[in-house]
């Protein structure tokens, strides 16, 4: 996959999901790359020809299983911000039900422990955006866990926090649980986009998911 000189560096994590996408659809490595200060067009005929125009930005591996969910289109508020309500209002179908997991196994989100002085963006707050997301998405409460770069959801159950963790693992994103409460990554470094969007869409896709099927039919705890 190809894109100008020029291309915002702000929608490049959309199109490194489309490449992840996209390689999990046709089982091979997909290649994202830029020509530094050339115009697409002009390079179009050197295709095959100079490898030297061109400079790989990213290489999404082939998956071994169902290629990753296609990234949702970001939805603001007029203030500015990410209105997680109305961008998930319906899901797919889970990994836990041979669904297609959120992330690629190549690209999982694990857990950041590491404390981190300066976040990547000090105007922006990931750990408090995830905490509204979730909340906005689910009416789950969630605060810093005591363990570095876990957010910690309080679930009606510990079945419930239970089943909605294992549910998260096979989205290939890192979750746990402790009693009632729900760990998920959580970490000053996150971006908006990539880890931060992760996080609240796969707890408010199990948070649905548990509440329309599992608790409805009378087994939560």
């Amino acid at each position: 996959m190809l894109v100008h000189a020029g291309f915002p560096e702000e929608l490049l994590v959309d199109v490194e999901e489309l490449c992840r996408s996209f390689s999990g659809f046709v089982g091979a490595p997909v290649v994202l790359a830029s020509a530094p200060g050339v115009p697409l067009e002009a390079t179009l005929d050197r295709l095959t020809g100079d490898g030297g125009v061109w400079e790989v930005r990213f290489v999404a591996p082939p998956t071994s299983k169902a290629a990753s969910m296609s990234s949702a289109p970001f939805v603001y508020r007029e203030d500015g911000r990410p209105d997680w309500g109305a961008m998930w209002q319906g899901f797919c179908e889970l990994a836990l039900y041979g669904g297609p997991p959120h992330r690629g196994e190549a690209d999982a989100l694990h857990a950041v422990e590491h404390p981190v002085e300066v976040p990547a963006d000090p105007e922006f707050d990931a750990i408090a955006e995830i905490r509204r997301g979730i909340y906005e998405t689910t009416g789950l409460f969630s605060e810093p866990a005591a363990e570095p770069g876990w957010l910690a959801v309080t679930c009606h159950s510990k079945k419930m926090a239970a089943w909605m963790a294992a549910s998260i693992i096979l989205e290939n994103v890192d979750a746990k649980c402790e009693e009632e409460r729900l760990l998920v990554p959580a970490h000053p470094s996150f971006r908006l986009k990539n880890e931060v969007k992760s996080v609240i869409t796969v707890v408010a896709k199990c948070n649905h998911y548990w509440q329309a099927h599992i608790a409805a039919g009378g087994s939560a705890g």
